[in-house]
């Protein structure tokens, strides 16, 4: 699915010509202002006009998005200095400035922005070419870079993999194992090509209009204890420890808003961001935590553990998100099905019905 930075030029030699020196074909066209021999002589001079890197102005299109260089070049997984040097270039290329400074934030000139316009337009135009292509012979091949959460990586990877393996032999899935935000914006700024992502009851997530989103499933929500406990709400673990993700996952905001809807402030004793971590300590009777559907069903057991429901059986609804302009590429939909099939198998066939639903 990726696209290549630049286009190759066969570079084997022309046949040779008597009459004539051997011609090197990078430069066997001259310039608009030399003559056939290469002289200047009697002709006027003109400029050529450049053309713009596309990687560059995806660059800018990243720096408008985030509002800082550094920003920019940690989704792009670059250097500040290598995203300035590279601005600096094109820059060069338009002749004007594209940024200026207002305190510690950059902001785009209004020569900026028409090339951040032009440049959107542009990396649409190559998603939808691709997609047509693709689409001349209906087979998914290539390569889909997929970004994914921990707990879905979990549950769904193995089975995805085994899936395309025997229905899509030529296509390539490369995973990256990151938070959702992070995921949606590589797939917007076109470093991935579809993320999973996640949405908890009564929390708003953003919806991004160049974005294709399509629901995968609902992920029931549980609070889980020692097998030994006797706890049978979430009212009654006012008392005991607990064990939550970090402090900047959404998870954890969640699940101290139940606790506080029942009437308490839980006693975090304990913080990891792997949830088979946090799954093992309440098995060894040290806490108690609410987890998702999926790393119940990635356990290799649940004995040790007792599932507490909570009120109101809240889920998660989980996502695929693609650029909107290559959701009819038969690589992207062939991601898309296998997923869909690692739920039917992670949850069972009736909980995986209607998740082909889409959402504009």
């Amino acid at each position: 699915m990726a696209f290549a930075e630049r286009a190759t030029m066969d570079e084997s030699p022309l046949s040779e010509t008597p009459s004539r020196k051997e011609i090197d074909p990078r430069t066997a066209l001259p310039r608009r202002n030399e003559n056939l021999d290469g002289s200047t002589h009697g002709r006027k001079q003109e400029y050529t006009v450049s053309i713009y890197d596309i990687r560059r102005m995806q660059m800018l299109l990243e720096i408008q998005e985030r509002g800082t260089i550094i920003a920019a070049a940690e989704a792009l997984s670059l250097t500040p200095s290598a995203v300035s040097q590279q601005i600096a270039t094109l820059e060069k290329e338009t002749g004007t400035a594209l940024l200026q400074r207002i305190g510690r934030r950059v902001q785009l000139t209004s020569a900026g922005l028409i090339v951040v316009e032009s440049a959107r337009s542009i990396l649409r135009e190559l998603d939808r070419m691709q997609t047509s292509v693709a689409n001349l012979t209906g087979e998914p091949a290539g390569r889909v870079r997929l970004a994914i959460f921990q707990s879905a990586a979990f549950a769904l990877l193995p089975a995805a993999l085994t899936y395309l393996a025997e229905h899509a032999p030529s296509l390539t899935l490369q995973v990256l194992q990151i938070d959702p935000e992070t995921g949606t914006s590589l797939t917007r700024s076109r470093e991935y090509d579809m993320v999973l992502s996640e949405a908890y009851p009564h929390h708003h997530i953003p919806e991004y209009p160049e974005l294709h989103s399509e629901l995968l499933t609902e992920d029931p929500l549980s609070l889980i204890v020692p097998s030994t406990s006797t706890i049978t709400s979430i009212e009654e673990a006012h008392a005991l420890p607990w064990v939550l993700e970090m402090e900047q996952n959404t998870s954890r905001s969640w699940a101290l808003n139940q606790c506080r809807t029942a009437g308490f402030e839980p006693v975090i004793r304990y913080s990891a961001n792997d949830m088979i971590t946090n799954s093992n300590l309440v098995k060894a009777g040290f806490a108690v935590t609410i987890v998702p559907g999926f790393i119940l069903s990635s356990l290799s057991t649940t004995e040790g553990l007792r599932i507490v429901e909570l009120p109101g059986k809240p889920c998660r609804k989980i996502f695929t998100a693609v650029r909107r302009e290559s959701a009819a590429n038969p690589a992207i939909a062939m991601v898309r099905e296998a997923l869909h099939h690692a739920v039917k198998v992670a949850f069972g066939e009736h909980e995986a019905d209607g998740g082909r639903q889409g959402r504009d």
